[in-house]
């Protein structure tokens, strides 16, 4: 196998004397870190040996190969007689490379995600070339399903708009750029307000105050969800303080907690040093946990919210019945609540299946002792429905947006 330097010169060289399109690949075998861990450097190694020769298997006389990474190969294609030729071959590459290994007497099946870069393209020089064929392995490894990809520039734009977006999201932690707005929890019967949904908000500098989608997604890729995190429940539990340090009658305020925050887990300490912190009564917080956080390592996140129940704070699980609903772990956890999500809400009232499914939701709470809430009531035909099965609390349009802080407290006569 080549150095990288070398391999790029070869490229520029062929560029440089020859017309047709050309190809660059770059191929991560993955899970080569799991097998680390679990067998050690002497299986690794002949793991990725093994995989070597596979990919110098599929090479013709004129290709080249270089390993670029520990678990990362970079191929060469030159002469292509047509540029869905690469995409063959990648194909072939990730078929030859899924195929079983033995290794140290065990059958082990490896994967790869392919990046694919094509002349003149996507690239007219060995670097660029290179680069545009390992942005588009990183949006397979994205993926999670497919095993590869053809570099396009909307690849490139995602990846310059999260670097930039990360950056700037550093800055705004450093900062406390963030602000908190409030979606009242109301009483279905009445509209009476007994609560409300702590939303974070982002005031950007530049593009004025940005809503969660449009950037949460990128701090829990790059774990910057955490902190974000963090400040949320700060704020909420600051909040909270300061209502009852004026003299007026709280509510209990919800507080949207990450699959990151369960994984890192310290959310426990974090919550008992903000409730020594603000001196707020526990039961006035509650987490709103989604069922994402459950699956992966349902002991480690049910022993922190037996803690975080047990010193008072209340649970929710969010989002109900669009994740891994599950009976066998629901009665395990110590939940207060379920909130039905605002997609069987608002289509009850055209669908009878999707109102059956909210019946045996509100049903299944109640008999587990749990309050429901329902998310996204936009008619009062979704309330009258909401009503007539017993659903106690409600939030959406149909009631409040999320508010600032001056008009939440006005809303519900704090």
């Amino acid at each position: 196998m080549q150095d990288i330097s070398v391999f790029t010169r070869r490229i520029d060289d062929h560029l440089a004397s020859h017309s047709g399109p050309c190809a660059v690949l770059v191929i991560e075998i993955s899970r080569m870190a799991e097998l680390y861990k679990l067998l050690g450097q002497q299986a690794l190694d002949a793991s990725m040996a093994v995989m070597a020769e596979r990919v110098l298997g599929l090479c013709g006389s004129g290709d080249a190969v270089c390993r670029i990474a520990r678990a990362q190969f970079a191929l060469f294609l030159p002469n292509l007689s047509h540029a869905s030729k690469a995409l063959f071959t990648a194909s072939a590459l990730a078929a030859r490379i899924g195929e079983p290994i033995l290794v140290e007497g065990r059958l082990l099946y490896m994967v790869a995600k392919i990046g694919v870069a094509v002349s003149p393209d996507d690239g007219t020089s060995g670097q660029a070339l290179l680069r545009n064929a390992a942005i588009a392995q990183g949006e397979v490894a994205k993926s999670g399903s497919a095993h590869y990809l053809h570099y396009t520039e909307q690849m490139r734009e995602r990846l310059r708009h999260q670097l930039i977006t990360e950056t700037e999201l550093r800055q705004a932690i450093l900062d406390e750029a963030f602000v908190l707005h409030y979606q009242p929890k109301v009483a279905i019967a009445d509209g009476t307000p007994i609560g409300g949904e702590a939303l974070i908000r982002w005031r950007h500098p530049t593009r004025g105050l940005l809503y969660p989608m449009e950037f949460i997604p990128i701090a829990e890729e790059t774990g910057l969800m955490v902190p974000i995190g963090e400040w949320a429940l700060r704020a909420a539990c600051r909040q909270i303080q300061t209502w009852i340090e004026a003299g007026r009658q709280p509510l209990q305020i919800a507080v949207n907690v990450s699959e990151r925050q369960f994984r890192w887990g310290h959310l426990p300490a974090l919550i008992d040093v903000l409730l020594r912190e603000t001196g707020i009564p526990p039961h006035l917080l509650q987490l709103e946990i989604t069922e994402s956080v459950l699956p992966e390592d349902l002991e480690g996140a049910l022993r922190q919210m037996a803690w975080i129940a047990d010193c008072g704070v209340a649970l929710a699980l969010d989002d109900f019945g669009t994740g891994y609903s599950s009976l066998s772990y629901l009665r395990e956890l110590p939940l207060d609540c379920l909130k039905v999500d605002r997609k069987f809400v608002q289509d009850m009232e055209q669908d009878s299946g999707t109102r059956h499914i909210v019946q045996a939701i509100v049903a299944m709470a109640k008999a587990m002792g749990l309050k429901v809430v329902a998310e996204g009531v936009e008619t009062e035909g979704e309330r009258s429905l909401l009503r007539g099965m017993g659903v106690e609390e409600g939030q959406g349009y149909l009631f409040a947006r999320p508010l600032p802080v001056k008009e939440f407290e006005l809303f519900c006569g704090l």
